[in-house]
């Protein structure tokens, strides 16, 4: 319903863009435009009463899919339009107005637009009537969601509640930490949603068991797995490999380089979600018994996968509920930080609902995240709901979470039905997801706000419903990475495949199911499987390919991507290696989303700066310079420029764009991220007029005369969040901003010294330091930050011999990286320092004798990673215990 609700949204959008800037175009159908655009607005309204009431009448939802068809094909018959006339531009047809009209009616002969148009207008008829002849005329009454705008302040919580599992912790702690020498794989066994991922993890985050284990990692496994790449993220845990050197290793040495490192460790390797026997034995000959207690943990749904992997250690099965647990997690979901539990006279209602649970802590949060948001009158409706044990053969779980989604508001639906584009336990970045919610059309303007602060609330609340978990937070303690439930990402992709809104192409999928699929996400090894079908799908608006490395897209599958779908708003190529981007990409002129991760793009073509519809540019690439044509000026509808390095965080390559000649960038006024530029002629007029940059990242290169721009323009940034500067050395009254909403701050360049605490930006939350060459103490400063979580210093940032905590300094410090302090002897910390500290990272210090003793007063810290440190501080680490 509410899918139907938001493609007329967009025609809408479409209808008026198109009565503006084609005016001279629609000269003879103006008219039947307007009449389409009016027609539309109507069934709008009507079909968010309707979005209520679907579920319960039939006739209703044989309505809704009529307007959505028909609202589709008035979608397919603008965009076509559009995309002929801009073919014939760029072809030079242009002329006088006489010459536009004369092309245009030529159009209308050849394509017969007109009596499209005309076709459209009576099928837009019959819907109306219909609603009149079938007495679905007023559906008003039916129980709506009642989301309210004022709860999308409540906090976000950090984990899901931990509830019921306490002795089972302590349980397995003791199996991990106990028993015989050799290694032993430990199993935890039970249905999907049950919380065995939420268990491992508390475990796997226990003080005691990461002081036990020397060395731990967690691979998350699931139904599709490559097993290269899972070699590959257990290399990333525990050492620094380039891509080329990965590349090089076959799985024989993949497994061998792992099983080496390991040789000397008690380690704890984390399988979580193990489905087959298979994924067990292409992984145990990286996991070395050196009869010293190491182990493996496993979660898996089924016991023989347990028991194949090691007979001898009994799979530990995990309980359901018990009732009083059932309503403690209940209370905790539905009444967030009051601390007063269940009102008296809602818990007659609330404990039946719960025990329609059946002790699955996942539905228990799912309703518990719906009825936080639902007036006391409303709960009696919702236990009615699900007094059915089946229904239209779904198990009652199933009805409960199809119960959530149904009571989603009509704007947040298609919201949550787009996650079901990324692949099984894929954790997904919230910028990149609001990112493609604003292409897809999927968010409505709302007052003032930009669609990204929109879509940020949009994933406030489908947090806040328990419908996505969230993985981690950004430094300045907003939403970074988000992750789905197995069960929750089933429903989305089962509700969006029955609304035409996605289709998933796996491996051995036939061309039939994708015809009439509006997007097309391409999972796992399917990519080449799904360019040789040669299917039609002549209405697909976007494709998001999230496969293994494709190390080169053969020819034919690049014009296969680039002029099979002419009409693409989204284009994700996802580890998909892109030698080069050839100009028939600027045929794509509805494209509002073009990634390419793990290319090797050296230039962008002039042909893209046809994409004057484009909001977001993706490029991440293996070499360090990328060159964008000037042309880049004509998107103006550029929200997003990003440009980043495939290499894991540690390596030294970076990626800088050079854009060429003197774009008038000041005409791309809605851009909020340019990173990471080199400075040049385009600066010049254009810096000071992008007032709404979010984040910027510049390469300064020493150039005086850039310098000066940036230097007198930077501090009128008032939106600016992000900022990286680089540069062979900053002059000594280089002027750090004080800019009201800065949190990040990333300097690559030698400094003389830090300026005072006062000249830094006061909601500084994140500060990266490299190559500053700066010799007095840096932490005697920046401990007097109070905001500050991350601090990380690296490569000669800092030159002298001693650091110096002191007591009450970085008080709200969480992760604290040295990396390349070569002349770093002694590090001090003080009682009553870092009171917050969860992460220290050191890596390549190759002259600190060994880690201070005040560390053991930072009762706060979870991680301690040490890289490339020499052998004696390890040895003198096991000594010190």
């Amino acid at each position: 319903m509410a899918i139907a609700e938001s493609v007329v949204e967009l025609l809408l959008q479409k209808l008026v863009d198109q009565l503006i800037q084609e005016a001279i175009f629609l000269r003879g159908v103006r008219d039947q435009v307007e009449w389409l655009e009016a027609e539309f607005r109507w069934m709008q309204c009507f079909l968010k009463d309707a979005d209520s009431n679907k579920e319960g009448d039939g006739r209703v939802k044989n309505w809704v899919q009529d307007v959505k068809d028909v609202a589709y094909d008035a979608e397919d018959l603008i965009d076509t339009f559009v995309f002929k006339i801009a073919n014939l531009k760029r072809r030079g047809f242009v002329g006088r107005i006489r010459r536009y009209a004369f092309i245009f009616n030529e159009l209308i002969t050849l394509h017969k637009v007109g009596s499209e148009i005309e076709r459209i207008k009576n099928k837009i008829r019959t819907i109306s009537e219909s609603r009149s002849t079938y007495g679905i005329e007023n559906i008003s009454q039916g129980v709506g969601s009642s989301s309210q705008d004022w709860r999308l302040t409540s906090p976000l919580a950090q984990e899901p509640d931990f509830v019921g599992f306490e002795k089972d912790l302590e349980t397995l702690v003791a199996r991990l930490m106990e028993g015989k020498p050799r290694r032993c794989v430990v199993s935890v066994v039970g249905m999907g949603g049950l919380g065995k991922t939420t268990l491992t993890k508390k475990i796997y985050n226990n003080t005691r068991v990461e002081k036990h284990f020397h060395s731990s990692a967690w691979i998350s496994i699931s139904q599709e797995y490559a097993v290269r790449d899972l070699l590959q993220n257990i290399i990333n845990c525990y050492m620094v490999l380039s891509e080329e050197e990965l590349k090089k290793m076959n799985i024989f040495q993949l497994r061998h380089k792992i099983s080496q490192y390991l040789q000397d460790k008690r380690y704890l390797i984390v399988l979580d979600d193990i489905w087959t026997n298979e994924a067990w034995d292409d992984l145990k000959d990286a996991f070395p018994d050196m009869n010293n207690g190491s182990r493996v943990m496993f979660t898996t749904r089924y016991e023989d996968v347990a028991l194949n992997a090691d007979a001898q250690s009994p799979p530990y099965e995990l309980r359901f509920l018990e009732t009083d647990e059932s309503w403690e997690l209940f209370c905790k979901k539905t009444f967030p930080g009051q601390g007063i539990g269940c009102p008296q006279d809602l818990e007659k209602s609330g404990r039946e609902i719960v025990e329609k649970c059946h002790g699955l802590p996942l539905a228990i949060i799912v309703i518990g995240g719906l009825l936080s948001r639902k007036e006391p009158r409303e709960w009696d409706n919702v236990r009615k709901s699900i007094s059915w044990q089946f229904v239209e053969g779904q198990p009652q779980i199933s009805r409960i979470l199809s119960l959530s989604y149904r009571d989603l508001p009509y704007h947040l639906k298609p919201c949550f039905l787009y996650l079901g584009v990324f692949p099984e336990d894929y954790k997904f970045r919230a910028k990149k997801l609001i990112q493609l919610w604003v292409a897809e059309g999927l968010l409505q303007r709302r007052g003032d706000e930009t669609l990204e602060e929109v879509g940020e609330d949009c994933l406030k609340e489908l947090i806040q419903r328990s419908m996505i978990q969230l993985a981690n937070r950004s430094s300045s303690g907003g939403i970074k990475s988000c992750l789905i439930h197995d069960l929750l990402q089933d429903l989305s992709i089962s509700e969006a495949k029955e609304e035409k809104f996605l289709q998933i192409q796996h491996e051995n999928v036939d061309a039939l199911s994708t015809s009439m699929a509006r997007r097309l996400a391409i999972h796992h090894n399917a990519l080449s499987e799904y360019t040789s079908l040669k299917s039609s799908t002549p209405c697909l608006r976007s494709v998001l390919i999230y496969t293994q490395v494709v190390d080169r897209l053969e020819r034919k599958q690049e014009m296969f991507l680039y002029r099979g779908f002419k009409l693409l708003r989204v284009l994700d190529l996802n580890k998909v290696a892109i030698q080069k981007l050839p100009n028939e990409i600027g045929a794509l002129i509805h494209l509002r989303y073009l990634g390419c991760t793990r290319s090797r793009l050296e230039r962008l073509p002039s042909s893209i700066g046809n994409l004057q519809n484009l909001q977001t540019l993706i490029v991440t690439t293996y070499n360090g310079i990328l060159k964008i044509p000037s042309k880049m000026e004509k998107m103006q509808q550029l929200r997003h420029f990003q440009l980043k390095s495939p290499y894991e965080v540690g390596a030294y390559q970076e990626v800088t764009g050079v854009i060429e000649g003197h774009p008038r960038l000041d005409r791309i006024s809605n851009l909020q991220t340019l990173s990471c530029v080199k400075a040049g002629e385009w600066m010049h007029g254009c810096l000071g007029k992008l007032t709404n940059l979010r984040k910027l990242g510049i390469c300064l290169d020493n150039e005086g005369a850039y310098a000066e721009v940036f230097y007198e323009f930077i501090v009128k940034f008032d939106c600016l969040q992000s900022l990286r500067v680089e540069g062979k050395k900053f002059p000594l009254n280089f002027p750090f901003p004080r800019l009201p909403m800065l949190s990040k701050l990333r300097l690559k360049g030698k400094l003389e010294k830090l300026p005072e605490f006062t000249e830094f930006p006061k909601n500084l939350t994140k500060l990266t330091l490299l190559f500053s060459e700066l010799k007095q103490d840096p932490l005697a400063t920046l401990e007097t930050l109070k905001n500050l979580r991350i601090l990380k210093l690296r490569d000669s940032s800092f030159l002298g011999v001693e650091m110096a905590c002191t007591a009450q300094g970085f008080p709200r410090l969480e992760a604290l990286h040295f990396r390349g302090l070569h002349e770093l002897e002694e590090w001090r910390v003080e009682e009553g320092a870092m009171p917050s500290l969860l992460h220290l990272h050191i890596n390549g210090c190759l002259n600190l004798e060994k880690l201070p003793e005040g560390l053991q007063h930072v009762t706060t810290l979870k991680i301690l990673e040490l890289w490339n440190m020499p052998d004696e501080f390890k040895e003198r680490l096991r000594e010190d215990g």
